[in-house]
């Protein structure tokens, strides 16, 4: 560095220039200025957000309102006329108070350890944890890290009834925290907290929990005991350890891990916990523990449908919800009519309305065994590995049994297999399931009131188990031609309930051949011919269904099932990472990807029922707090899915299915009783899920028939019609009979069934098979304007058993009527495997050697001369415009020109040779006269 006396001098002049000394000063102003400003605004910013914080704070409930210690009171449920059902009492029962010093330090420190590792020191609020949560927040995106003390867990439960993610709630639950901290004492908040708290399945507390997962005292509880109770509480639902014993598992090694890391116990015990098969010993218990079920399935619906809607509406968490429905002294009124569900009740229980047990499948096995092996392993095996065993033996096991005794001889050759020398069971439970199952729903369309369900078939074992009526998918099978197809095709497609299409056959786009139910056998293919909607309705009619969804287009049927309530139908779906979806032809006759609930496909038939509004079905109808306030409001959404006419129009055909001879459910026709019934049948592939579905003018029913492994029902079909009928008799007992409503928009014409137009007297009540004339209902201005074009008439010589002539004796002449189909029969269209189809009206078709043919045995020469047409006898009812007279050039002979048989036949092929040139044949038409009509292909 230069320190000369020069440079001292230069440095000593520039620090005293004037300019640069004004310029300093307003580096240094502006500087301060800056400062300043950025401190007024942090002061203003930081008095702003105080000011909210006090707010916030001052809208807090006061300290001195505030009673966090364990309650509960019993929930009541009542029915539709306010009498009580049943009280929700198991959290009050379920809730044994423990105090602090009975329940052991590695109970409480597992707790701590998991919950709120710095419980001890924090004085409500975890400023550490709530950093952390911070940036674990930010790093992942979401709201995933929570950082909630036992402190402000305890206030949530007891104070906060929302589970609402406000700032606002968070900042007066941390504020109360800190003033909950200052006025008990560490201890009492967790003695409260342990004995609060949610651990599974209503149990609430640490005994309770303690008492129903080891049949022990708390008290009694080891390590790694503790740490499967401290594992449940994050999520006491999804972690419950009896039902998800391998996700708690995984929760439990957190809890071990962070005892360990906190210095709660050591190495050694962290190790032995982890070696300590608590899970099994659950499983164990919940065998050996008597099953029994305090709710029914409607109560158990009741309860899920709550506490849903306590999360989906109210903000609830899942915790705060069944803490609420289980402690909270909610009165909750439901729908159910309780007189219904005791007949539907006292129905399913008798197996005499079932296949008897050695006709067919009687029993499914639940099976477990635990076996402690000779080299001092124990082992567990369930029906799952027994299934594994003898589906090696066999591809076709299953677990379904004629008997129990079938069932229990397998099982003791499965533990044969097992078991060595030396070998001992420690546990062992079997249990049957009757078979076949079912499930019903009867419900008030009009309301939405769903009055008694059945979620399974023989005694109900235990709360909240599967329930088959609402929670389990089935294929509906030809229950959705109504729905699916017939429906949205008289709805907006312009069709009617005369509409006709052929049943004869017919394949989807992909080939695939189309089967009716109907078919005997494998090698039988049997069609109806000819056939109206309303025909394919009470008949069930496949093909009929498949065309007419053709026509519509499968969106438009998938479109109308959205709008009917069902939520398990998909445009696409992914399973396995493979496309599906539900809009295709097979949606005609049920061919679902999922199923269908059997709520969902009662409501869509209460639908038809309702004049056409769809009424969202409902368990209950309020729910009111412990001081009476309402809390829940359950109006069902109602919705017009439909005209008044269509549903008028399906209501009339489908009670055709219920009469003898023209329907398929007649076993489900009510017999003591004239109340009008409609409904659908629905049978799936192989049998597998049978149904009824129909209503009254009172209330629709649907019942659900199939085996819970899915596998045929090779058994009498009729069961599940006759458990419907037995129902709805004794339901309608004592209600006066009523009709359903017509409405306005509804008209009448006569018809005949084979064309779907007008009738025509003398000729459609001609029919060999009788009258095919009908009075059908249309919604105006829909009716039919034109008259039959399938019927014809004509005059057989009997003798020749051609078109007579004049020249045939009276005697021999018979009028005959005959039909021609719109669309000619093209077997080139049929499955390959289709040779010799029967088609029921294929033999009242003018026989194709008639055509063109006419009497050849009479005649004033040689008994086979054919008249001139001018003289035939038929003639005078037809202009001669419209009569085709046979030509006479040289392809074809003048029919007098003939001088023996071997002449007229000739003339006569000719004749048929160049009428099929010409396109052209003649007939007898509707009013008995010779026409030109188009030639078909005939077989």
């Amino acid at each position: 560095m230069n320190f000369s006396k020069e440079n001292n001098a230069k440095k000593q002049k520039k620090l005293q220039d004037k300019k640069k000394k004004i310029e300093n000063k307003f580096n240094i102003s502006f500087f301060r200025i800056i400062i300043l400003v950025v401190v007024l605004v942090f002061i203003v910013g930081v008095g702003a957000a105080l000011g909210a914080v006090k707010g916030i704070i001052d809208g807090a409930p006061s300290i001195d309102q505030i009673d966090v210690s364990p309650q509960g009171y019993a929930s009541v449920i009542y029915d539709q006329f306010g009498n009580e059902i049943v009280q929700l009492t198991g959290v009050d029962a379920n809730r044994i108070y423990v105090d602090l010093d009975m329940i052991p330090k590695h109970v409480q420190n597992a707790v701590i350890a998991i919950e709120d590792e710095r419980f001890w020191t924090h004085n409500g609020i975890d400023l550490k944890g709530i950093m952390r949560a911070v940036f674990v927040n930010l790093r992942d995106g979401s709201l995933s890290e929570g950082a909630s003390t036992l402190t402000q867990q305890l206030l949530k439960t007891n104070v906060f009834q929302t589970n609402a993610k406000s700032f606002d709630r968070k900042i007066q639950e941390q504020y109360l925290a800190i003033q909950i901290e200052q006025r008990l004492s560490k201890d009492q908040i967790l003695e409260y907290y342990l004995n609060t708290v949610l651990f599974g399945s209503g149990r609430y507390g640490v005994q309770s929990a303690s008492n129903f997962y080891f049949d022990k005292d708390i008290w009694e509880l080891s390590i790694a005991e503790a740490a499967v109770l401290a594992a449940t509480i994050q999520s006491p639902t999804r972690l419950q350890p009896a039902h998800h014993p391998e996700r708690n598992r995984e929760r439990q090694k957190i809890v071990l891990a962070k005892m360990l890391e906190q210095e709660y116990i050591t190495q050694k015990e962290y190790e032995e916990a982890l070696e300590e098969d608590v899970h099994s010993n659950i499983q164990s218990v919940r065998e050996e523990r008597p099953q029994s079920s305090s709710y029914s399935y409607f109560v158990d619906e009741v309860i899920k449908r709550v506490i849903q809607d306590l999360v989906n509406k109210n903000g609830y968490t899942e915790t705060q919800a069944n803490n609420l429905v289980y402690r909270g002294g909610l009165s909750i009124y439901v729908t159910q009519d309780l007189e219904m569900q005791a007949i539907v009740d006292e129905v399913l229980l008798d197996d005499s309305f079932f296949p008897p047990e050695n006709v067919d499948y009687g029993v499914t096995l639940t099976y477990y065994v635990s076996i402690l092996h000779a080299d001092e392993t124990t082992k567990h095996y369930s029906h799952v590995t027994l299934e594994n065993y003898f589906r090696s033996k066999n591809s076709n096991f299953n677990l379904l049994f004629r008997n129990q005794e079938a069932a229990q001889r397998h099982v003791d050759e499965y533990l044969d297999m097992l078991m060595d020398e030396g070998d001992r069971i420690l546990l062992e439970t079997i249990s049957f399931t009757p078979q076949p199952q079912a499930s019903m729903v009867i419900m008030d369309y009009h309301t939405g009131h769903v009055k008694a369900i059945s979620g399974g078939r023989g005694e109900k074992i235990g709360d909240r188990t599967l329930n088959r009526a609402t929670e389990t998918t089935r294929q509906p099978g030809s229950t959705f031609k109504v729905l699916a197809a017939f429906l949205p095709a008289l709805d907006t497609a312009g069709m009617t309930l005369a509409t006709v299409y052929d049943d004869v056959p017919h394949t989807y786009p992909n080939g695939r051949f189309i089967r009716n139910w109907y078919d005997t056998s494998r090698y039988a293919y049997n069609y109806k011919g000819l056939s109206t909607i309303r025909q394919g309705i009470s008949y069930s009619l496949n093909i009929v269904a498949v065309k007419t969804l053709e026509d519509i287009t499968p969106k438009l049927g998938y479109d109308y099932l959205i709008n009917l309530g069902f939520t398990t139908v998909y445009d696409e779906i992914y399973i396995n990472n493979q496309k599906f979806s539900d809009i295709s032809l097979p949606l005609a006759l049920g061919g679902l990807t999922r199923g269908v609930t059997n709520l969902e496909l009662t409501a869509a038939y209460g639908a038809i029922a309702n004049n056409g509004v769809y009424v969202e079905p409902i368990f209950y109808t309020r729910v009111l707090d412990h001081d009476g306030k309402l809390i829940l409001d359950n109006a069902p959404d109602t919705r017009r899915v439909m005209k008044e006419t269509t549903s008028f129009l399906l209501t009339k055909a489908m009670e055709d299915t219920l009469r003898p001879v023209v329907g398929t459910a007649t076993t489900a026709a009510l017999r003591n009783t004239s109340m009008p019934t409609a409904g659908k049948t629905g049978t799936t592939s192989s049998a597998n899920d049978i149904w009824f579905s129909g209503y009254t003018p009172y209330y629709v029913g649907s019942i659900w028939m199939g085996y819970d492994i899915n596998t045929s029902m090779v058994n009498d079909r009729s069961y599940h019609n006759m458990i419907w009928r037995e129902i709805m008799e004794k339901i309608h007992k004592d209600l006066p009979n009523k009709n359903f409503e017509t409405p306005s928009g509804i008209v009448t014409a006569q018809i005949c069934t084979e064309s779907g137009k007008l009738a025509v007297e003398g000729l459609c009540d001609h029919d060999p098979r009788g009258s095919t004339i009908r009075t059908e209902f249309f919604a105006r201005g829909t009716e039919p304007t034109e008259v039959c074009d399938v019927h014809y008439k004509a005059t057989i010589c009997t003798v020749s058993n051609k078109l007579a002539t004049e020249y045939c004796p009276e005697s021999t002449k018979e009028e005959r009527v005959f039909i021609v189909r719109p669309t000619p029969l093209d077997p080139s269209t049929w499955d390959s495997s289709i040779t010799t189809p029967r088609i029921e009206d294929r033999k009242y078709e003018l026989p194709s050697s008639m055509l063109g043919e006419y009497c050849d045995m009479h005649g004033p020469n040689s008994n086979n001369t054919i008249p001139d047409f001018p003289d035939f006898e038929f003639s005078e009812f037809y202009p001669p415009s419209i009569i085709e007279t046979p030509s006479t050039d040289d392809n074809e002979d003048d029919p007098d020109s003939g001088t023996n048989n071997n002449n007229n036949r000739n003339n006569n092929n000719n004749n048929s040779n160049n009428n099929n040139n010409n396109n052209n044949r003649l007939f007898v038409n509707s009013w008995g006269g010779l026409v030109s009509i188009p030639l078909h292909s005939w077989l």
